[in-house]
């Protein structure tokens, strides 16, 4: 055979076995499951189905591995989604973005899925739902005494800066007015003020002169905290008696009078008032560690998995 013969013969060799060894190597056995394998293509279409196709390979055959695992679980334990749940969590999907029936069946087409498909995977996400809550939510449990732990040890966590809960009579001033307008405004609210400090009732006042917010609840702002309101107005209320009458005080807005109604002092929140707070994060922390060392050891423990190299 001449030397070009065997080039050729060479070259054609190498394509005719090309396909073979691309075979070869997407039916590579990387894993085992309690017997049964798992092929590198497996892998593949695993991540390309959950756009996951940049996580390192590990990464992806490790979650293919606990995906098996679970359905194995759930067959072994008997659950099934009732087509009744599949229809109510497909429903809820569809009204939740606007969706009818047939422009949802549009949405899924769009992303290369039929109905059955999605139908198929939102059953498997139920019965994994099932499955958690009966191995692990039933399992989990917060005291009173480590929510009562958790908030004396993290207690700056409920820090409350003090705080005033403030009325306010406005008369408002525009940006046009002259020195006349201006002076004319301010001396309202100079006879109003005095009006406050004799006794005559700051919420009647409020409700009859005042042009600002709050105004038809008595001028009720509400309750703040330093920093919170118009810098002017700051400086004045955390200076103010409970009851007490401030001077005018000018702003961009215009002329205001401030009362404080009360004054709350820096502390912490109450304990009756967070309790519920704490626990649903304790509860949902263990929750947590519970489920990841359920997969990561009670669940492996009860089956045979073998990742090859």
């Amino acid at each position: 055979m001449s030397r070009r013969a065997r080039g050729a013969a060479a070259v054609w060799l190498a394509i005719a076995c090309a396909p073979a060894v691309r075979a070869e190597t997407a039916n590579r056995i990387v894993a085992t499951v309690d017997g049964e394998p798992i092929t590198a293509l497996e892998v593949e279409r695993y991540a390309r189905d959950r756009n996951a196709e940049q996580q390192p390979a590990g990464t992806v055959l490790q979650a293919l591995i606990t995906d098996k695992l679970l359905e194995r679980e759930i067959k072994t334990l008997g659950i099934t989604a009732r087509d009744d749940d599949i229809d109510r969590y497909i429903r809820e999907i569809r009204e939740r973005n606007g969706m009818d029936e047939a422009a949802f069946e549009r949405a899924l087409t769009a992303q290369g899925l039929s109905l059955e498909v999605y139908r198929a995977r939102v059953k498997a996400e139920i019965e994994r739902a099932q499955l958690v809550n009966r191995e692990i939510r039933q399992r989990v449990n917060v005291t009173p005494e480590e929510v009562r732990r958790y908030y004396d040890s993290h207690l700056d966590d409920y820090v409350v800066a003090e705080r005033v809960k403030v009325r306010d009579i406005l008369f408002v001033i525009d940006r046009g007015d002259g020195d006349q307008a201006l002076a004319h405004t301010q001396a309202k609210a100079a006879e109003v003020r005095e009006m406050a400090r004799n006794g005559r009732d700051f919420g009647e006042l409020a409700r009859q002169f005042s042009e600002g917010p709050g105004a038809d609840k008595g001028g009720e702002l509400g309750s703040f905290g330093r920093g919170e309101m118009d810098h002017a107005i700051d400086e004045v209320v955390f200076t103010l008696k409970p009851g007490e009458v401030s001077e005018i005080v000018r702003t961009d807005s215009g002329f205001h009078i401030l009362r404080v109604d009360e004054r709350v002092a820096a502390g912490h929140r109450p304990f009756d008032e967070v309790k519920d707070e704490i626990r649903q994060t304790l509860y949902n922390q263990a929750l947590e560690d519970r489920f990841q060392n359920w997969l990561s050891r009670d669940l492996r423990e009860k089956h045979h998995v073998e990742v090859l190299n």
